[in-house]
């Protein structure tokens, strides 16, 4: 009831005797949807919401403007004077009449909710939205009066009655009560007539055609009912009481709403104090909804890409699966060197199993053949056993994230998602969740994990690695980067993981190195590494340029762990 007719009406005197004569000294946004207006001689701020759904406008106090991230909007609106402040006669606008002649009408449209500046001829001269558009068309709101006519209604319901019996079978979906009272009555909103037809005992679907003399006479009743009490209104704020949302607010109004019986009504003196309650306790329960949303986003995103990893896994421990066979084509081979066939591109071969064809390189020697099979046998057993290890920290890691997912189910309130938060603080940053990660998630490195949890920083660029060495490194952080070639300077930070740094843990840091530097292609390089403290920048070298001390030499491959962080 935010932006019903009878509510905004309401608000309108209690704006007029505290606007008129006042000059607009600033009018500017600094969230999204949402225009701030301040006047002269007023400690209040005009909050005006075009939000879709929180759609309102009331006065706040102590309003602060940030410093950043706001933008002034309808500039012509400044030092003007309100001269008067008047609600359109049968639609939701309310008018700000400016003594230059010209008008600012706040439209509660719903999705097409705005605040546009309108001159003496009707035109539109400036909006807040969609300026565009709008600038040079015409202010055309509805016209006419506001007619509760019950003998109107009545002769609707006639019609729709005689058009239900005479055409049911060539349109089943006749018009509903809630429907025609909503389109009878526009001015009362969706709210009201839902509270009219409560208190006639109509069901708001039934169809006109079940609605005789003795229901109408009863909708007349409880219209009067409502009107009544709309003659003498009482803003209240209706929540739930119970469940799971208990304390989220189902219903803002100016009238008791006995449809709300299952919901608590908190009364109000004044109708700005009422809105910002409502709007703030309704904003909050959004912004729960949304961090939830986010955190079970990144869990499910973390978990669907584990599950996709495992079945890349799983291939390659299938074709990783051949290590046996080339052990025994080696020990053919080398229990066969006599024999004149190992010359040709293949040859039959036995043992104690049977006979087997063994794939030749014609090029080789028999003992060459049988030493690159030993070769792929241990290189297949290498990579079978690291498919294995990473299968079960895969695996291992699906289960944490499903249970924090079912616990998230939970969480309905902000004392629930703090609690949440601080209880599953370590779980939650192990993917990525939290104020650590979230700290990480603005720096301007590649982040990588590694063995034993251990964080890898990478650099982007020159400048960047200057940044990352000079600036983000600690002393005994170990720094990493490939020999004789350009490439990124790559930190292990040592206190991110648990224990002491393993050699997998330097050895996947180096391949980082090698895998970001001009060597990339190549099958082995070789990586320089030192601890931090053993690295200085001489003066006036050229970004990124660095001396080293005491450095090891790692030959790594190029590659990157299997879970990038950032």
């Amino acid at each position: 009831m935010l932006t019903n007719y009878h509510t905004l009406a309401y608000i309108v005197p209690i704006l007029r005797q505290r606007m008129m004569e006042n000059v607009i000294v600033e009018v500017f946004s600094q969230e999204r949807d949402q225009l701030v207006l301040r006047f002269s001689g007023m400690d209040e701020a005009l909050i005006i919401s075009c939000d879709r759904v929180i759609n309102t406008l009331y006065l706040r106090p102590d309003f602060s403007r940030a410093r950043a991230n706001s933008v002034d909007v309808l500039s012509r609106c400044l030092d003007k004077t309100v001269t008067q402040v008047q609600m359109h006669s049968v639609d939701r606008v309310i008018m700000f009449k400016l003594k230059s002649g010209e008008r600012l009408d706040a439209r509660f449209f719903g999705a097409k909710a705005n605040v546009v500046l309108v001159d003496g001829d009707e035109k539109i001269v400036d909006a807040f939205k969609c300026s565009k558009s709008l600038v040079g068309t015409k202010a055309e709101y509805r016209t006419g009066e506001i007619i509760y006519d019950v003998d109107a209604l009545r002769s609707r319901l006639r019609a729709e009655t005689h058009y239900g019996v005479q055409a049911r079978l060539a349109k089943p979906q006749l018009a509903t009560m809630g429907t025609i009272l909503r389109e009878e009555f526009p001015t009362l909103g969706s709210t009201l007539v839902k509270e009219v037809l409560h208190r006639a005992e109509v069901p708001s679907n039934v169809g006109a055609i079940s609605v005789g003399e003795e229901r109408i006479q009863a909708i007349q009743r409880a219209l009067s009912s409502v009107l009544e009490d709309l003659a003498a209104p009482k803003p209240r704020v209706y929540a739930h009481t119970e469940g799971e949302k208990k304390g989220t607010p189902t219903a803002f109004s100016i009238i008791p709403l006995l449809h709300q019986s299952a919901s608590t009504g908190q009364l109000f003196d004044d109708v700005h104090d009422a809105i910002r309650f409502y709007v703030s306790r309704l904003r909050s329960r959004e912004s729960i909804d949304v961090e939830v949303r986010r955190i079970a986003g990144k869990l499910n995103q973390k978990t669907a890409k584990a599950k996709r990893t495992i079945n890349a896994v799983v291939i390659d421990l299938k074709n990783n699966s051949r290590a046996e066979e080339y052990q025994r084509f080696g020990n053919l081979l080398m229990a066969n060197l006599s024999n004149k066939e190992l010359k040709a591109e293949s040859c039959r071969l036995a043992d104690e199993n049977g006979e087997v064809t063994v794939p030749l390189q014609k090029e080789l020697s028999p003992v060459q053949n049988a030493q690159r099979y030993f070769e792929k046998a241990k290189r297949a057993r290498i990579a079978q056993q690291q498919a294995s290890e990473r299968l079960v920290e895969l695996r291992a890691s699906i289960a944490p994230a499903e249970n924090l997912l079912k616990l998230l189910e939970d969480v309905k309130t902000r004392e629930d998602l703090k609690k949440f938060m601080s209880e599953y603080r370590e779980e939650l940053e192990e993917f990525g969740i939290g104020e650590k990660s979230d700290e990480r998630e603005q720096l301007p490195f590649r982040i990588f994990t590694v063995d034993g949890g251990f964080e890898v920083w990478a650099g982007k660029s020159s400048k960047n690695n200057d940044q990352l060495t000079l600036k983000f490194a600690k002393p005994n952080d170990l720094w990493f980067h490939a020999r004789g070639a350009a490439g990124s300077h790559v930190i292990l930070k040592v206190n991110t993981g648990k224990g002491e740094v393993s050699k997998k843990a330097k050895e996947q840091a180096a391949s980082i190195a090698a895998y970001y530097s001009k060597m990339k292609n190549a099958k082995m390089v070789p990586v320089a590494m030192t601890e931090k403290k053993y690295v200085r920048k001489p003066k006036g070298a050229a970004p990124g340029s660095v001396v080293v001390e005491r450095e090891k030499v790692i030959f790594a491959e190029p590659a990157l762990p299997q879970v990038e962080r950032h």
